[in-house]
């Protein structure tokens, strides 16, 4: 209990439902029905019997119409419970920490019962009052709010929460009364607000950069098979089509299975060279003249993820802008890194390096290495590409 979870919830949304009210205005009609004042109607948040109390000023006479609102109770709402270990992700700060997101665990359903009192001095002002909301909440209205601050969003993440009104009205008139006392109408009505108290539990979580699913089959065949069925015809794994998979096995059926994966991290697939007009593929090793400019263009996934470019040699002061690699699930290396005019990205599977003529003036091998925030990939991928830098 020492875990304090208190995020205003309640006081949030009793102001959001009294101000979804408090905007009425009555008027007072001649014998016509002319309407010949108007009045607005106050809203205060207290009990009718501490109202009725404090309306009386010093004359002894009450200020009315006035309306009271109260919060009767607080009750946990089996109807809107999901799986209490369910987090709910909410983006990061862009400002502070963007790689990071929060989580927090599933937010108690709650239903908060309120009462409502109108009093007025004239039935007509009553009747005016309960007209004003009646009409608009046959049979609910919509609180729009917002899940607390202290969850690290960096945009409002709006809850929308339900109001029912109970549709009963309760009227109350006095009926022993002096000539002293002021005549009064009390209607009573009550409502309920669906509305979430957050727990206080908050991960910190990283950004997710990889997701690896197994796909595995099962055997259909005895699943489906009826046995006062004599026309069912029994399919070989091979015309089920099970064959196509990466994981097809046929002396084990039940291992059937394939690998889908999504990752952020970044792959070559192809180098071509590009010199005169021409391109030429690059395979194994091949040379690069330092006395010319040299154009590459590299194919791939995940160019377009904010990357950087280096060149990767096997040799010390190969290039300029010597600096480490890092990333969030590849491991650390080091590299050359190159400056914005020697790259292109075309989109997210092309990108062009242009190397000056002179730019190679070590002599060695290199290759191309590109890495974002997830990891990096190296050109030696791309059908074991390295490039030899040959003076002419």
């Amino acid at each position: 209990m020492k875990n304090r979870a208190f995020h205003f919830e309640i006081k949030d949304l009793l102001t959001q439902f009294v101000a979804a009210f408090d905007d009425t205005v009555i008027s007072r009609f001649d014998r016509n029905r002319n309407p010949k004042q108007d009045i607005e109607v106050r809203y205060v948040f207290a009990p009718k019997q501490r109202v009725m109390y404090d309306i009386v000023n010093r004359a002894q006479n009450l200020t009315l119409p006035v309306v009271a609102v109260n919060l009767a109770s607080v009750t946990r709402d089996e109807s809107r419970v999901f799986n209490k270990l369910t987090p709910t992700f909410v983006p990061g700060s862009l400002t502070d920490a963007p790689e990071k997101s929060s989580k927090f665990l599933m937010p108690v359903p709650v239903n908060l019962e309120v009462n409502m009192s109108i009093m007025t001095r004239y039935m007509a002002d009553a009747d005016q009052i309960v007209s004003n909301f009646a009409p608009y909440n046959n049979p609910y209205i919509i609180l729009s709010w917002k899940v607390p601050q202290d969850f690290g969003a960096e945009y409002d993440q709006e809850i929308r929460s339900e109001v029912l009104w109970s549709g009963s009205l309760n009227y109350n008139a006095p009926t022993d009364t002096t000539y002293s006392d002021k005549f009064r109408v009390v209607i009573d009505t009550s409502f309920t607000i669906k509305g979430w108290l957050f727990p206080e539990q908050k991960d910190t979580v990283g950004t997710i950069y990889e997701v690896n699913n197994n796909f595995i089959n099962v055997d259909l065949r005895n699943r489906l098979y009826n046995p006062l069925d004599e026309t069912v015809e029994f399919l070989s794994y091979e015309q089920q089509g099970y064959s196509a998979l990466s994981g097809y096995n046929d002396s084990v059926p039940t291992n059937y299975s394939e690998l889908a994966a999504i990752s952020a991290i970044p792959e070559f697939t192809n180098i071509f060279y590009s010199t005169t007009g021409s391109i030429f593929p690059i395979r194994g090793n091949t040379g690069a003249l330092s006395s010319r400019d040299n154009d590459y263009i590299l194919y791939g996934k995940r160019f377009s993820y904010n990357n950087n470019w280096y060149l990767s040699s096997n040799v010390d002061d190969f290039f300029s802008n010597y600096q480490e690699i890092t990333s969030a699930v590849s491991p650390t290396i080091s590299g050359y890194k190159l400056d914005n005019q020697k790259f292109s990205v075309g989109n997210d599977n092309i990108a062009t390096i242009h190397l000056p003529t002179s730019t190679l003036s070590a002599a060695g091998k290199f290759t191309f290495i590109t890495s974002n925030e997830a990891g990096w990939a190296s050109s030696y991928d791309a059908l074991s590409s390295v490039l030899t830098v040959l003076k002419s």
